[in-house]
């Protein structure tokens, strides 16, 4: 098939890119200059340099696709983000969706998929949810829900086979946020909010590229579905856990109310607890993780990253 792909220089996009093309899809990466151009080259795509805004380059090049894909994203890698950091990341979720799915008006395609994240639930103090239920979207958040809406309604009004695939928190050793807390618990610096008893819920990335090459390969349009690994776990374990396999001391304990005077709003992040349910896309999809947890995700990252584990 050829598969267009919005944000194929990303890190999930290089995944699924790199997956794409090893199973012999043609595939077509959008990026935004000569640099990212020669990752994507790197990885046996063809690389077309231009903007997700630019509504008639997005329909030249989507013409003939029988796949398109919006894994463009903009997250801010600070600790503290402001409002201003997450507005490129907004953009890219409502123009950038309304420009691909309008680009796709006309086209036979196969599949569109469309990437969004698992957790819009906030704080569920531990419950598991499932696809069906109505999510209650941080700010910053609210322009993924807007995303996923406007593929829905592509579905309903002129039959877009797109689907939303809502992927937990990413690891991998590529991934911003590992290698942050992996140099954070080395240097003493990643404390464990609150009680640790939250569960945190991850996905490692090629996972979720396999994920969204599953739903390019077998759509299911108009379908939500939760993208996690098959071990929600509690905060402070798994902290405890990467401390001891990086040979640092213990992490610290930190109130929340503090880790938001320190953090900001984003701190309270890792306060939430919430567990994803993942029945349906292993059902309709087929799909299961390779790295079923996340001492398999780090047996994989830590040699990567030149930590020999205990």
């Amino acid at each position: 098939m050829k598969v267009f792909v919005a944000g194929s220089s990303g890190v999930l996009g290089r995944a699924v890119v790199r997956q794409l093309t090893a199973r012999g899809h043609t595939v077509t990466g959008l990026v935004r200059g000569e640099a990212k151009a020669r990752i994507v080259r790197e990885l046996g795509a063809k690389p077309v340099v231009g903007r997700i805004f630019d509504l008639e380059f997005l329909r030249r090049e989507v013409n003939d696709c029988d796949v398109v894909m919006h894994l463009a994203t903009a997250i801010p890698k600070k600790r503290r983000p402001s409002a201003e950091d997450w507005v490129t990341n907004d953009r890219l979720r409502r123009e950038g969706t309304r420009y691909l799915i309008e680009a796709s008006r006309g086209v036979k395609l196969h599949a569109y998929v469309q990437q969004s994240v698992a957790f819009l639930y906030g704080d569920r103090r531990g419950a598991w949810v499932t696809e069906d239920e109505p999510p209650h979207p941080s700010k910053n958040l609210c322009s993924a829900v807007d995303g996923e809406q406007m593929t829905l309604a592509a579905y309903g009004e002129f039959g877009l086979p797109g689907m939303i695939l809502r992927g937990a928190t990413f690891y991998g050793p590529e991934v911003w946020s590992t290698r942050s807390l992996i140099a954070g618990i080395k240097r003493g610096l990643a404390p464990v909010v609150g009680t640790g008893d939250q569960y945190w819920h991850y996905i490692y990335i090629d996972d979720m590229a396999g994920a969204c090459v599953r739903a390019a390969e077998n759509p299911a349009p108009g379908e939500i579905f939760f993208v996690a690994d098959d071990w929600p776990f509690r905060a402070r374990d798994f902290l405890t856990y990467l401390a001891s396999q990086l040979k640092a001391p213990a992490p610290f304990k930190m109130t929340v109310a503090l880790a938001r005077l320190l953090g900001g709003e984003s701190a309270l992040f890792s306060a939430q607890s919430v567990r994803y349910r993942t029945d349906k896309i292993k059902k309709m999809l087929g799909w299961m993780p390779r790295y079923p947890t996340y001492r398999e995700g780090l047996a994989e990252i830590l040699p990567r990253l030149g930590v020999r584990q205990q």
